[in-house]
């Protein structure tokens, strides 16, 4: 079952992880402010969400959140 999750690492993700991230899941957006990176609606089944967690791992991503968000959440309709 796919859920949108809003993912959240500390500082900037390496270019080649994002390229991975968009290779492996498709359309994922990744929004940086160079504090924190965000991915605020990745959808994947929970499996998917592990890989990705792995690749975070991989790069000593600091990981600072990882929250199940309504589908709505991420087009602001709360």
């Amino acid at each position: 079952m796919t859920t949108n999750y809003r993912v959240e690492v500390r500082g900037v993700l390496p270019s080649g992880l994002t390229d991975e991230l968009r290779r492996r899941f498709g359309a994922v957006v990744v929004q940086s402010d160079g504090a924190r990176t965000v991915m605020p609606a990745l959808a994947v089944d929970q499996a998917a969400l592990r890989a990705v967690l792995d690749l975070l791992w991989d790069v000593d991503g600091e990981l600072l959140l990882v929250q199940a968000v309504p589908p709505h959440a991420e087009r602001g309709d709360r």
